[in-house]
């Protein structure tokens, strides 16, 4: 089991993590693809099995895979903008994950400090 983290280094992480953010680029939702395409000419090498490369842009809209044709010139653009988009869902994750944990450890404080105080309490009353 892990230590317990103090909510001042969980808080302090947490805008580290948001300081992050502020260094965000363009981003795009989805994932980039290769794949093999025939142009439909009978004398093209293609008809017989050595396909054209391609790129398309897949996600989910509505449950549903949507594609996108990436223009060859736009390929390492597209590879990018994917990839800031997957660093910053993970920093979003960790963000709300550490968040979660600052609720945590509050909840945990005050219940500590009630319970310290009830023993507190029980000392100090007369007996009978």
């Amino acid at each position: 089991m892990s230590p317990r983290l103090s909510i001042g280094v969980l808080t302090a992480r947490r805008e580290a993590r948001i300081r992050e953010l502020a260094s965000v680029g363009p981003l795009l939702q989805g994932s980039l693809a290769e794949i093999g395409v025939t142009c439909g000419n009978p004398d093209c090498r293609c008809a017989r099995g050595e396909k054209h490369r391609s790129h398309i842009l897949t996600r989910k809209v509505n449950g549903r895979t949507r594609s996108l044709y990436i223009p060859v010139d736009l390929v390492e653009d597209v590879r990018a903008w994917a990839g800031e988009h997957r660093r910053v869902k993970k920093l979003l994750k960790e963000i709300s994950e550490l968040s979660e944990k600052i609720i945590r450890a509050h909840v945990g404080t005050r219940r500590a400090a009630k319970a310290r105080q009830a023993v507190g309490a029980a000392s100090r009353s007369p007996g009978p």
